[in-house]
């Protein structure tokens, strides 16, 4: 059996679906004998408080980072210093320090293999330096793999800085995960990687989904729910034409329509655009809530909202396979040619799809969402208990 070191910038009580992904992942690996400690930042830097008990049960250990208000601060208008220092993204700063308390959890806790997950480029920096400068085996999982970086202005520092950390743990990763196929071709395209790629699909965690009891809406509410879980803007995900086509078909349903956001709150502009008064379509920014929560609200609703535009064909987001598990109807807004419309068509029975691309087929499809209902499904092949032995085969030291 193997002693483990997890190197995320970002990671419990903290909640992402990233960090949901890397907790099942520890999880797992400690059912099955291993050891597994986590390095990550101060809760501060989440602007959280720290539960040393909740840390010492978890085996989790953390490295100086700057608070959340202080990094605000200095991300300010009148005091704009951080975005220009920070190279590698938001937890820059962290890195150093987690080197040296990475090295040192090495040698006190006789670490065999570090193993690290993008899309930090903070988290993947750090647990390649722990590992060369340690000489261990280094696992990296590309949940959502860098390419947009080639897509970038190549003549800034801070470009230039992540493209070069990229580079260097694809190059030094022994074994690498991704969550698609088209990720694994991606890297190898893009990187002239030739590495032992092993897919595990982003999935959704089962135990979880078992947990919520919410049952389904049967539309016997006096308005039309649609629930988005998770951020959202311009480039990809842009809400704007959710809610113009809401507000051009809203005259063929006969009841209000009510569009919860449920995560982090869009810039300004967007925010006041997609907030405008309209008579039958209401539109709620809501803050991010712990996953249970949020997935019951999901359960909950008539309609199920997934945006997720060509830029990210290659890529699957974990709430695809979440929202599908729910057995709710999906409102897929997505790209017509990527990785998560081919999961959508293999599992089409309570979706409903239009291309992000076309807002014609966007407000079109809504005459099919007002009318659908959902059925009951087995999702079990979609989730990550049915995949997660392939974490086991590559664990050799």
């Amino acid at each position: 059996m193997a002693n483990i070191l997890i190197v995320t910038s970002e990671f419990s009580p903290f909640q992402s679906s990233g960090i949901n992904r890397l907790s099942f992942f520890k999880s797992y690996l400690e059912k099955n004998g291993h050891e597994v400690f986590v390095l990550t930042t101060q809760t501060k830097s989440q602007g959280m408080e720290r539960d040393k008990l909740f840390d010492q049960q978890n085996n989790i250990f953390r490295a100086w980072s700057l608070d959340l208000f202080i990094r605000r601060v200095l991300s300010s208008r009148k005091l704009p210093i951080y975005p220009k220092i920070a190279k590698s993204g938001k937890y820059t700063e962290w890195v150093p320090f987690a080197v040296s308390k990475g090295l040192k959890l090495v040698k006190d806790k006789k670490i065999d293999l570090v193993m690290t997950s993008f899309p930090d480029f903070s988290s993947i920096d750090a647990a390649e330096k722990i590992a060369a400068k340690a000489n261990k085996k280094l696992i990296t999982d590309f949940r959502d793999p860098p390419y947009w970086i080639y897509q970038q202005n190549t003549r800034s520092k801070n470009i230039k800085s992540v493209k070069a950390i990229a580079e260097r743990v694809i190059r030094t990763s022994q074994e690498i995960i991704t969550c698609t196929n088209e990720s694994s071709e991606g890297l190898e395209e893009y990187y002239k990687a030739s590495k032992n790629f092993t897919l595990i699909a982003n999935g959704y965690d089962l135990d979880i989904i078992n947990q919520i009891k919410v049952t389904p809406s049967t539309n016997h509410k006096d308005y039309y729910e649609i629930v988005h879980i998770g951020s959202f803007y311009d480039e990809g995900r842009d809400m704007k034409r959710i809610v113009d086509a809401l507000r051009a078909q809203s005259q063929y349903i006969d009841k209000p329509i009510n569009l919860r956001l449920i995560g982090d709150e869009p810039n300004k502009e967007t925010k006041q655009y997609i907030l405008q008064t309209h008579n039958k379509v209401n539109v709620s920014i809501e803050p991010p809530l712990p996953m249970l929560e949020a997935l019951a609200i999901a359960k909950a609703s008539d309609a199920l909202l997934l945006l997720q535009g060509s830029r990210f064909d290659r890529q699957i987001p974990t709430k695809a396979y979440e929202y599908l598990a729910l057995n709710c109807v999906v409102w897929a807004v997505v790209g017509a040619k990527g990785a998560t419309k081919k999961l959508l068509d293999e599992n089409a029975e309570n979706v409903v799809y239009a291309d992000y691309d076309e807002q014609i087929t966007i407000n079109n499809s809504l005459n099919t969402l007002f009318n659908k209902q959902a059925i009951i499904l087995n999702t079990y092949n979609l989730s990550r208990q049915a995949q997660a032995s392939k974490l086991l085969d590559i664990l050799v030291v």
